[in-house]
């Protein structure tokens, strides 16, 4: 093994240790991960930076945009609703149509934006066919993943993994390539969750769930301004019931009071009450009282502006995740201010600036609509809810679904190349009203752009240096002894382990150029085998740790283990079902 593959391996280790511990922001460990080949003359400038000029980029960014334009139209929500209504109570049947729709919006969508636009129409439907949202969440989540797999832009690791391996001299992916057997993973998964998953899924009834998505439990203070009309009355008379809202205790000056023991308001009085979300925004209207958060905010905003709440969750690798509340910039950036947080069933409305902030997080904040819907997407802090209506209607979101077939339909018969035919749907999108430029921009996941874009260059390091043969010699050398199919299955393996780490994409860019070493070792075509890894990648389900999962694990009140007792089976089932596949769809045949 030469100086160069040694470092590169080095540089690899550290970066896996970076992420794994959530010491550094994976895609700032990404760029490190460049700077250090660059520099240490591994890579020259022109190849390090190659990802960014990749045609996958393009398409990634624009179909961050034109996803999240029909997402935020509501149209995912308006079929699910109305497909639903056919389940008639039928449990069974509910959670094959949630997850067929999942599996099919996901080949589009990503799965994060699939399973943010779900969740509320599956838990409505629990509601109202008064079974358990928990039996439904799990299942929508991994459908969403299993359906990305089903076409090239289905997910970013499908995209990602196509740049590299055109890097590594291979041909990009074809739209559908890989339809079939991507259709083939997404039915017996969606089988096995209707069968031995659905068992396998904790029952949270109503006593550990709450009514509905979006209306948890949360603590935050109403105080009485001077010219309050309330000033004066009993608690008895503010009829806060009615609002949903439970009183817990009075702050009047230094002093803490009791509720129940309280006679009369007074000004300033700040009441520390409990309630759900729709109280929450009921109680908003209330002129006796405003709605503030106990938090140093200093928020430039007038209050007349602050016209709605709305949820948001703390997504994977944030960099909010381990900062106070009191001192980050964040909010005070996008104008919002956090009224309180939920955390693994547990309200905190008080005290919050000192608050350090994990992954998975639910916040409920209060700002104006356009400031609140500026989170829907956001990789830091996922939007889950707004109030008011959804921007663009319905009927610009079928004309954004319709541009987006067109642009398909064209890539696919090579009329346009994809990338340049998604540019143009952003274009019409743009010229049409539907979504502003400026908007546009601020759908774009940057942060995911750099880090592929980061990872293509690095993977070039790996194969150029020689680590990545030594990699697969070291696989290859161990388990090829026990025939080609066994290393076939280490491959897919190794690439779901990376994936707990690491994000699905970071751990396809950094298996494909040891996917390439390997066929050439075991002298068969490389193309079954980085097809094999790309989706090996998204067919890690053990953990919550991919943001779609990470969207169900609070309104689902699951625990840690919950994806280790179904996702864990569900990882081997799929995994062994596509090494068995990939050979009969991409014969095996020798390498020339």
């Amino acid at each position: 093994m030469t100086l160069e593959a040694i470092f590169v391996l080095a540089v690899l280790v550290v970066a896996i240790g970076l992420i794994a511990f959530e010491v550094v922001a994976i895609d700032l460990v990404a760029i490190a991960m460049l700077i250090a080949v660059v520099a240490a003359g591994v890579l020259s400038p022109a190849d390090a930076f190659s990802g960014f000029a990749s045609e996958t980029v393009i398409m990634l960014a624009a179909i961050f945009v034109i996803a999240g334009t029909i997402a935020r139209a509501g149209l995912a929500e308006a079929i699910a609703g109305l497909v639903l209504r056919r389940a008639k109570g039928k449990d069974t049947a509910a959670l094959a149509i949630i997850m067929s729709i999942s599996a099919a919006l996901s080949t589009v969508f990503s799965n994060t934006s699939t399973t943010s636009v779900l969740t509320p129409a599956a838990i409505a439907y629990a509601k109202q066919a008064g079974t358990s949202a928990s039996k439904l969440l799990m299942p929508l989540a991994f459908a969403s993943m299993m359906g990305g797999t089903m076409t090239l832009i289905g997910t970013s690791t499908n995209l990602s993994a196509s740049g590299m391996i055109a890097g590594l001299g291979l041909e990009p992916y074809g739209f559908l390539e890989f339809s079939g057997i991507g259709a083939i993973l997404a039915v017996c998964g969606i089988a096995f969750m209707l069968g031995p998953g659905a068992m396998l899924i904790p029952e949270r009834r109503q006593r550990d769930l709450t009514e509905g998505y979006g209306v948890r439990d949360y603590l935050s203070e109403l105080v009485f301004p001077d010219d309050s009309k309330a000033i004066g009355c009993q608690i008895t008379e503010l009829e806060l019931n009615r609002l949903e809202l439970t009183p817990l205790h009075v702050l009047r000056g230094q002093e803490r009071l009791s509720a129940h023991h309280l006679r009369k308001i007074q000004a300033q009085d700040r009441m520390l009450v409990k309630g759900t979300l729709d109280g929450l925004l009921r109680a908003r209207e209330d002129k006796r009282f405003v709605i503030e958060p106990d938090i140093g905010q200093d928020v430039a905003l007038p209050r007349a502006e602050f016209t709605g709440l709305g949820e948001a969750v703390v997504m994977p690798g944030s960099r909010l995740v381990g900062r106070r509340l009191g001192s980050s910039p964040f909010f005070h950036r996008f104008r919002l201010v956090v009224l309180a947080v939920h955390r693994r069933g547990r309200a905190y409305g008080t005290r919050l600036d000192d608050l350090r902030l994990q992954a998975g997080d639910v916040l409920l904040l209060q700002g104006a609509s356009d400031d609140l819907s500026a989170l829907k997407g956001h990789p830091d802090l996922w939007g889950l809810s707004e109030v008011g209506p959804p921007r663009p209607t319905l009927r610009e979101g079928l004309l954004a679904s319709g541009l987006l077939a067109v642009a398909v339909v064209f890539g696919i018969l090579g009329i346009l190349p994809l990338s340049i035919a998604l540019l143009s749907v952003i274009v019409c999108l743009a010229i049409a009203g539907i979504t502003p430029i400026q908007e546009a921009y601020r759908m774009i996941d940057w942060r995911l752009l750099v880090m592929v874009a980061c990872m293509i260059g690095f993977g070039l390091a790996m194969y150029q240096s020689g680590a990545a043969d030594a990699l697969a010699a070291g696989l290859v050398g161990w388990i090829a002894p026990f025939g080609l199919m066994p290393s076939l299955f280490a491959l897919a393996f190794l690439t779901v382990a990376l994936t707990q780490p690491m994000s699905n994409a970071a751990a396809a860019l950094t298996m494909l150029p040891v996917a390439v070493s390997s066929a050439e070792l075991l002298q068969i075509d490389p193309r079954p085998v980085v097809i094999l890894v790309t989706l090996a990648a998204s067919l890690s389900f053990i953990a919550p740790l991919e943001p779609a999962l990470l969207i169900v694990y609070g309104p689902g009140r699951y625990r840690f283990v919950d994806f280790i007792r179904v996702g864990g089976p569900l990882t081997v089932f799929l995994i062994s079902i596509l090494v068995l596949l990939v050979p009969w769809f991409w014969p095996l045949v020798s390498a020339p």
